[in-house]
């Protein structure tokens, strides 16, 4: 299966650098790195990464020594743009069944990793209390359940 963008728009190596770098978010890399990550020698990259450079799509983060660090450029409107269109290209090569697959399984692991919620402690004339005690009127509490908090 070809990357989405490649399937639709062909396979120039603006699309790859993109392709390469849009998951990685923040993730900085140096032409050496993109170029190892997109199969595109490092001299046929410099002048792709000058012009993505130049249109605001990249963008030079950091540099170390004589080496220009690149992330893709977070306040270019391309950005949101390059991700709605990838997505709607993944949902057009995975198809409706297996994108539903992918939700069911999600949700499942969205339920599965909920936190557990852990009771909350108070204390309330000197006794340790547990949630939804602490500010109750400890006159309504007789003396078998105050057996149940221990003493601050």
């Amino acid at each position: 299966m070809s990357a989405p963008f490649e399937g639709l728009l062909g396979n120039s190596n603006e699309l790859k650098i993109i392709q390469f770098l849009l998951p990685l978010g923040s993730l900085e890399f140096n032409i050496s790195e993109i170029a190892r990550g997109t199969g595109v020698t490092r001299q046929t990259l410099e002048p792709v990464i000058r012009k993505l450079n130049k249109w605001h799509v990249i963008k030079i983060a950091s540099k170390h020594g004589n080496a220009n660090y690149y992330v893709m450029d977070g306040n270019s409107g391309f950005i949101e743009v390059f991700e709605d269109l990838n997505n709607r290209l993944i949902e057009q090569m995975l198809g409706e069944e297996t994108l539903e697959e992918i939700a069911m399984c999600s949700l499942e692991q969205h339920i599965k990793i909920q936190p557990i919620e852990t009771p909350t402690y108070g204390v309330k004339n000197g006794w340790i209390t547990a949630a939804g005690v602490a500010g109750e009127d400890w006159s309504n509490i007789n003396r078998s359940e105050r057996g149940n908090y221990a003493r601050a």
